[in-house]
């Protein structure tokens, strides 16, 4: 082999390593690898979930958040579920509450109708309710995080703390937050089912839970939502008259995609008008025997 034939290998051969070597390399300043290799490692979400036009993974906001990003969190649950568990720096507004002078008074006024400003509760239902409400006061940048406080715990993300809330509310705990002796009142028979150990090809399972009025007034059921796609649920009756009952079926399907090895866990959210329990949730937990 002549040298000028050794000379272009070699060329080639360095140009190549070059490729590879841009194409591997971290170009964020993040230590994460690339943008996308970034996107995957920190997208934990169940792959079959789709996110609506008003909603954004949460995998994308723990990103933001890793990054320092000029965003706001608005946390439209409760106080006592905000005092279990949030996510930092977070805004506490209950979706009750809602509303321009409610917005006003915690600094997202009109000067702010265009921050990018994300909503999120238990499981995107009532985030879902504070998106509509605050596009319709004329917010142009509001998402909700799909899935929720739960989604952002199954799939591990971190940013998260306990404590109670120290910022300003617009009210104090009055009736519309804890409720009063002749509010609707939820209860269940239990709220976690175990189904034990399954055969991954053995069919769907179900379980019945009792759902029961325990209050004063009609208790009124919304649409019932799942954490996960492999899991539905259906309720007998909507509307619960006072010290009435009725059935609540969920079914989990252990071949509908792939699950995670040992116990894992799913949830039902029942949007109710409790004003004590405004989602309330029950669960199931399941071993699936794969390839079985």
């Amino acid at each position: 082999m002549n040298n000028k034939n050794t000379s272009l290998i070699v060329l080639a051969v360095l140009i190549l390593g070059g490729i590879v070597f841009y194409a591997t390399t971290d170009r964020s300043g993040t230590g994460w690898g690339g943008a996308d290799e970034m996107h995957d490692e920190m997208m934990g979400h169940h792959d079959d979930d789709i996110v609506e036009s008003y909603e954004v993974y949460p995998g994308d906001v723990a990103e933001m958040m890793r990054e320092n990003r000029d965003i706001i969190l608005l946390d439209v649950r409760t106080p006592e579920e905000y005092e279990e568990v949030h996510l930092k720096g977070a805004t506490l507004l209950p979706v009750q509450q809602l509303s321009q002078q409610s917005l006003n008074g915690i600094g997202l006024g009109e000067d702010m109708k265009d921050k990018e400003i994300y909503l999120y509760c238990r499981s995107g239902s009532r985030s879902q309710t504070a998106y509509n409400i605050m596009e319709s006061l004329g917010y142009t940048n509001v998402k909700s995080i799909a899935g929720g406080m739960i989604h952002w715990e199954e799939d591990k993300y971190p940013f998260t703390e306990s404590g109670a809330y120290r910022g300003g509310m617009m009210t104090d705990k009055d009736d519309m937050m804890m409720g009063n002796p002749e509010s609707p009142r939820i209860a269940f028979d239990r709220t976690i089912h175990d189904f034990g150990v399954i055969p991954q090809f053995g069919g769907t399972v179900e379980a019945d839970f009792t759902v029961t009025n325990k209050g004063e007034e009609t208790l009124e059921i919304g649409d019932i939502t799942t954490s996960c796609s492999c899991t539905s649920a259906t309720i007998a009756n909507s509307s619960i008259k006072p010290g009435g009952s009725t059935t609540l079926t969920v079914v989990f399907d252990p071949d509908f995609h792939e699950e995670p090895l040992d116990v894992f866990k799913r949830t039902v959210f029942i949007p109710t008008n409790d004003p004590r329990n405004p989602e309330a949730e029950v669960s199931i937990t399941v071993d699936i025997a794969e390839g079985q």
